[in-house]
């Protein structure tokens, strides 16, 4: 298979400077991921900070971690995902009665 069909952008777990968005992208477009971050730190002082700061947090958590190195984040979506189905297989084997009656039974002579 060609290597293309392998290739996932996604947040290094090795080249990271804050949770590793521009060492996975430098990673993917063979880029060298210090460029990219001058362009971003440039980009972001001229654009008033605010819209850079909003769009690495929106990349943080869009970018998937890297699955051989993941990070505290990555760990933490696994984990939730984890529950996720936990908990949605356990609401799968739950059954549920209906048209139930409830009859009074006498015990030991008492009512």
């Amino acid at each position: 298979m060609r290597e293309s069909q392998h290739k996932r952008l996604t947040r290094s777990g090795s080249d990271k400077m804050v949770a590793g968005v521009f060492g996975g992208i430098g990673q993917y477009f063979k880029i060298q991921p210090n460029i990219l971050r001058i362009l971003y730190v440039l980009l972001t002082i001229f654009t008033g900070f605010v819209p850079g700061v909003i769009i690495y947090i929106i990349l943080v958590i869009i970018m998937p971690a890297d699955p051989q190195n993941p990070d505290l984040l990555g760990i933490l979506k696994s984990f939730s995902e984890s529950q996720t189905k936990s908990h949605q297989s356990q609401e799968r084997s739950r059954r549920t009665l209906t048209d139930v009656e409830e009859k009074d039974i006498k015990r030991n002579g008492r009512s």
